[in-house]
């Protein structure tokens, strides 16, 4: 039986994911600083033999240890790992602050790099694997008000391209997934900072951002999930370096 940690498990993809691997038979280690959030997960999952929540912040490299040992404690091996967690603020060059900056490129960047120097050696260990790479539209696409994320979601494209070199004399494939608007709770707190901004409703934004769409509509965490699971399996054995869309067109406009 396979195992993956997830990192930012306990909402939105992260959440979603979860629950895929486990429908799919796999062992689930996950990690989040939300402990209310995976709690309910947890109860509503079941399967407590196959699932493990450690909370945990993923700019500590030493709290990201730890719950990749306690995974590979609990299932015996680790085959493959989604490094998820990331958050969004908006901002351009001309009003971010020191603070916020710091905390995008340590949270997104240093967070993400923290993951993998953890996980990886243990899926060299487990014979090879996967990992996978939660990116973004914008590494295709430049967005307004979004310099940091930008910026950030940018460097994990290309982190992605180096390490499917470096790591596949090791057997691991590596793959980012590059979103478009996912309705997560992520989006929804962003939508709602901006209508207290704007005279404009958290309703007027989704409908706005909704036809953008090809599709007519933003994405839902379990289609992005499907992704995941394609990319950590075996399934997309020849599949390395890639960069692979979820984002019902937006990037063919």
């Amino acid at each position: 039986m396979k195992t993956i940690f997830i990192t930012g498990g306990s909402t939105g993809i992260g959440a979603a994911s979860v629950r895929k691997f486990i429908e799919e038979g796999w062992n689930v280690g996950f990690m989040d600083v939300n402990t209310d959030e995976a709690m309910k997960l947890v109860e509503s999952v079941g399967n407590p033999d196959r699932l493990l929540f450690v909370e945990g912040n993923t700019c500590s490299r030493e709290e990201i240890s730890r719950a990749v040992n306690q995974t590979v404690d609990k299932f015996g091996r680790l085959d493959s790992v989604f490094a998820n967690a990331g958050i969004h603020r908006a901002n351009t060059l001309l009003d971010i602050s020191d603070e916020e900056l710091d905390l995008m490129v340590q949270t997104n960047i240093y967070g993400t790099v923290n993951t993998l120097r953890e996980a990886v050696p243990n899926i060299i260990k487990a014979g090879g694997g996967s990992v996978v790479i939660n990116a973004s539209d914008q590494w295709f696409v430049g967005k307004p008000h979004s310099f940091a994320y930008g910026m950030t979601k940018g460097a994990l494209g290309q982190i992605t391209r180096s390490l499917s070199i470096d790591l596949g004399g090791y057997g691991i494939r590596v793959n980012a997934i590059c979103a478009g608007t996912i309705h997560t709770p992520l989006v929804d707190n962003l939508f709602a900072k901006f209508s207290k901004i704007e005279d404009k409703s958290v309703e007027d934004y989704w409908r706005e951002e909704n036809a953008l769409y090809a599709r007519g509509r933003v994405g839902t965490p379990e289609e992005v999930a499907e992704l995941v699971f394609f990319l950590a399996s075996d399934k997309s054995s020849f599949c390395t370096g890639g960069h692979y869309l979820v984002d019902g067109g937006l990037v063919a406009r």
